[in-house]
């Protein structure tokens, strides 16, 4: 599941209180006082203007994805989001539960017409929070994996999206040689890393060396 436009949909009010909630609940928390925190929180989400082309805007609902609180603040949202609309109701039903800020996996016990309504069931509640999905009892892709289920265990090979430019830095590119020399060994290890077989990962290498070549 994908939660549509995360960043730009969260409501001021909403976004506070979940902020609120997750700060005094943890233990954890030793900082400055929570309300100043979350007045400072206030002054970002209500002053976040933003240029496109000549005109200035202000956003009024969510916070833009290049502030560098969005994703902390995104995440705290749809904790309190899950907590009170995911986990509760539909807690029989999940085997296993993992998100990504805005990308969700959900190991499901029941069927997919089942599966379908708990999302549409979702997508009225009135809420921003609204979620397309990809639901089979296959194969599914979660962030960069494409998992699927055989030989009595979950099997997983490196996903890449169609629309995927090949955006690798260039070598000529005007960073430290260091960074550059260090991208085809993350990548590849990447490639390894996320496959559970070795021939996939093998085709897998070529292609990632066909990348590099394209990008020079």
């Amino acid at each position: 599941m994908d939660v549509k436009s995360l960043y730009t949909v969260i409501p001021h009010i909403g976004g506070i209180e979940a902020m609120r909630q997750v700060l005094c609940e943890s233990p954890m928390y030793h900082g400055p006082p929570i309300e100043f925190i979350l007045e400072l929180l206030s002054l970002i989400l209500h002053n976040n203007h933003f240029r496109f082309e000549d005109r200035w805007y202000l956003q009024v609902a969510g916070t833009s994805m290049g502030s560098a609180m969005a994703p902390m603040y995104a995440n705290t949202y749809m904790y309190a989001y899950e907590t009170q609309h995911i986990l509760t109701t539909y807690k029989d039903n999940i085997i296993g539960y993992y998100r990504y800020i805005d990308d969700l996996l959900i190991i499901w016990r029941g069927s997919q017409t089942e599966a379908y309504t708990m999302v549409e069931e979702l997508n009225l509640l009135p809420t921003p929070i609204k979620f397309t999905a990809n639901i089979s009892e296959e194969s599914v892709q979660y962030l960069d994996l494409e998992l699927s289920y055989g030989d009595n265990r979950v099997q997983y090979t490196l996903f890449s999206k169609q629309t995927d430019r090949n955006t690798l830095l260039h070598a000529r590119s005007a960073h430290p040689i260091s960074l550059k020399k260090s991208i085809p060994k993350a990548q590849f290890q990447r490639v390894i890393r996320n496959n559970s077989d070795t021939n996939k990962a093998e085709s897998q290498l070529k292609i990632m060396t066909q990348k590099f070549l394209n990008r020079g």
